[in-house]
């Protein structure tokens, strides 16, 4: 039983997760539909491991070494 909580709580933490990395791309695209937004899909990827709080293994198993050392000098940066 314990498992399948565990399962159903992290489900919702995903829907909850994308659904707000949804409207913060839908407030970005000022009424744009989403199927018409052009964006960058390292960007993307980013902005969704940062938004599950990925730990920065994780974080180098979901990008690629090399597109996580490339977020990591953009946010160097910023």
């Amino acid at each position: 039983m314990s498992i399948q909580f565990a399962t159903s709580n992290q489900h919702t933490q995903a829907i909850d997760i994308l659904s707000r990395f949804r409207q913060e791309w839908q407030k970005a695209a000022s009424g744009q539909s989403l199927l018409e937004v052009e964006g960058n899909i390292g960007m993307v990827l980013a902005d969704l491991v940062d938004a599950f709080g990925f730990a920065t293994q994780e974080q180098i198993l979901v990008l690629g070494t090399e597109l996580f050392e490339e977020m990591q000098e953009i946010n160097a940066i910023s």
